[in-house]
């Protein structure tokens, strides 16, 4: 049996303390087969401000080494130059595969997925969703350079082509609790890694397991998942404070 660990942090706004860096940091050096992952708004623009090109908290995520950070309304834009403004200091890929180019092409650091090889030869695709900021035929999209589909659609679509490539795969969500309960649904996805709800919450029993870790780096989530024979068997979560545990539960066979 072998397994992947996620660690999860959310809804930073621009709030990451040193003494949380160094916390995340240790928790990354634990198991070699660990993947960082942010589920959005980490930067502390507003949804129509332009940001920083070298913003502080991405520098900070750089540093820590983060596989990939899904597109909040936060790192969103409507027009290219700002949000390519937005992300510049970005070192790991931006996951959006809702987001859709209408007038200019997508940023080069903006992915709908990734697909990773552990060390101990797990294959884990990630899915990135953003919410719907721009949904396409409405009035606000005439004069945006992009449009955001259905996360729901996006992710059906893409899970299907992706699940024969993957021993794991997962959907990191920017598109709140109730967009996350009805993908966790989608046939073939594994674990539901999101924010937006500013929730701390592991929730099971609905489809694929849900992991929440509230906002403004408070928490971290570390789920912890067993692959036997190429196949999911169990996921464990908990939820801990940046400095303690805070919360922990079991997980179920699958």
């Amino acid at each position: 049996m072998e397994k992947c660990i996620f660690l999860l942090t959310g809804d930073l706004h621009g709030r990451l303390s040193e003494e949380a860096e160094k916390r995340i940091s240790a928790l990354r050096r634990e198991d070699e087969n660990t993947l960082l992952l942010d589920a959005g708004d980490a930067v502390e623009a507003g949804n129509l401000g332009g940001g920083r090109r070298k913003s502080p908290i991405l520098e900070r995520m750089n540093r820590l080494g983060y596989a990939a950070l899904a597109m909040g309304n936060r790192e969103s834009h409507p027009f290219r130059k700002l949000l390519e403004r937005k992300l510049a200091a970005a070192r790991f890929p931006i996951l959006a595969a809702n987001l859709m180019a209408k007038r200019q092409p997508l940023p080069a650091v903006v992915k709908d997925h990734i697909l990773r090889q552990l060390p101990n030869g797990l294959r884990v695709a990630i899915i990135g969703l953003a919410p719907q900021m721009t949904a396409p035929r409405s009035w606000w999209s005439r004069v945006t350079d992009y449009l955001f589909d259905a996360p729901e659609k996006t992710a059906a679509g893409l899970a299907a082509k992706l699940r024969k490539k993957a021993d794991i795969l997962v959907i990191l969500s920017h598109c709140g609790i109730e967009t996350d309960r009805k993908l966790a649904k989608i046939e073939g996805v594994d674990l539901i890694l999101g924010g937006h709800s500013h929730v701390e919450v592991f929730e099971e029993g609905g489809g694929a397991p849900i992991l929440h870790t509230g906002c403004l780096g408070r928490s971290i989530g570390r789920a912890e998942v067993m692959v036997e024979c190429g196949k999911v068997i169990k996921v464990e979560a908990a939820l801990k404070r940046l400095s303690e545990p805070v919360r922990q539960k079991g997980g179920r066979k699958r």
